[in-house]
């Protein structure tokens, strides 16, 4: 099947391009959808799948329906679509390749290849030939008494009738209307956002339906787009390092003889090491100390060698002096 996806149109905006191109755009929010049924041939004469949008509470749901989704392993879904297969997406042994309960989401489609949206379009109720139709209105003034009537139906002698599918005043809107080749501008993953160039028909959170347009060449523009995401990756990558370069700044080349004593100059860590070997271990350092106890003794003996080389040595008072005169 083409890659189909049911979402809900949020209203019309506008984007900008690099080159300041102004865009405008439809919103559509795609949340992802679910596989709910699977049809075969075998079962009912022709292979689709269908898919389901929109979460339904289930106190909303009766039996024949809560049957249906569980049947398949799909969650409660309020709009439901159909999608025919064709024979040559089938596996090697005619198989579909799609399960229940397989979800469907934004990133199964590709920026910048065409679409198809499918949806609603808003009702006007009965309308005149001249809005429904865009015919001309007769003139207004010199008393026509003809400004916006139908006009002449068919001649009376022949063919006495009016054909069918005269183009007449009726309802107008309400129908189920297609816009073919819509570019897919912009995808945002993060909140299932579609960006379509364009008018889509139906009003504001009406359900549309999102398909490769059939009539376009999907291959050459998938590989048209992928070719420019990858060439603007490269301009953005080429860009940044550019920037990056720029803003890097200027290394300065230091002199050769401060660069000399600092290949001289020993590691910390060796100068550490070395400094802590050299240290005498703290034991050592003790162990060598006298003790107290020693050191008073040691003093006391000093003291008392000094006492008696004083009393050793003679006494030179005046009278001593006298007596070796004489």
């Amino acid at each position: 099947m083409a890659k189909t996806i049911l979402g809900k149109k949020i209203g019309m905006t506008q984007i900008f391009t690099e080159e300041g191109v102004m865009i405008p755009v439809t919103v559509i929010q795609a949340e992802p959808n679910q596989v709910v049924q699977i049809k075969t041939k075998e079962t009912d004469g022709y292979n689709a799948v269908q898919i389901g949008f929109m979460e339904m509470k289930e106190n909303r749901a009766n039996k024949p329906t809560k049957g249906h989704f569980e049947k398949w392993e799909a969650p409660l879904k309020k709009k439901l679509a159909e999608v025919r297969i064709e024979e040559k997406e089938l596996g090697a042994e005619g198989e579909i390749p799609y399960k229940g309960g397989q979800e469907i989401t934004v990133a199964d489609f590709a920026e910048g290849t065409l679409v198809d949206v499918t949806g609603t379009s808003k009702g006007k109720g009965t309308q005149g030939n001249i809005k429904r139709h865009g015919h001309h209105r007769g003139p207004m003034s010199h008393g026509s008494k003809h400004k916006r009537l139908p006009g002449a139906l068919a001649a009376g002698t022949y063919p006495s009738r009016v054909f069918k599918g005269n183009a007449g005043p009726g309802r107008m809107g309400n129908e189920t209307v297609t816009i073919q080749n819509l570019e897919l501008v912009k995808i945002i993953q993060e909140r299932n956002i579609l960006l379509i160039k364009g008018a889509v028909p139906g009003p504001r959170h009406g359900i549309v339906r999102i398909q490769y347009a059939v009539k376009a060449d999907q291959a050459a523009l998938i590989a048209a787009a992928e070719e420019a995401k990858l060439a603007a990756l490269a301009a953005a990558e080429e860009a940044a390092a550019e920037a990056a370069a720029a803003a890097e700044p200027e290394v300065v080349e230091e002199p050769e003889v401060v660069e000399e004593v600092v290949t001289e100059e020993a590691p910390v860590e060796e100068v550490a090491e070395e400094a802590v070997a050299e240290e005498p271990p703290a034991e050592e350092e003790a162990t060598e100390e006298p003790p107290a106890e020693e050191e008073a003794v040691i003093a006391s003996e000093g003291e008392a060698n000094q006492l008696e080389t004083e009393a050793d040595e003679p006494d030179e008072s005046p009278e001593t002096a006298a007596e070796e005169d004489v």
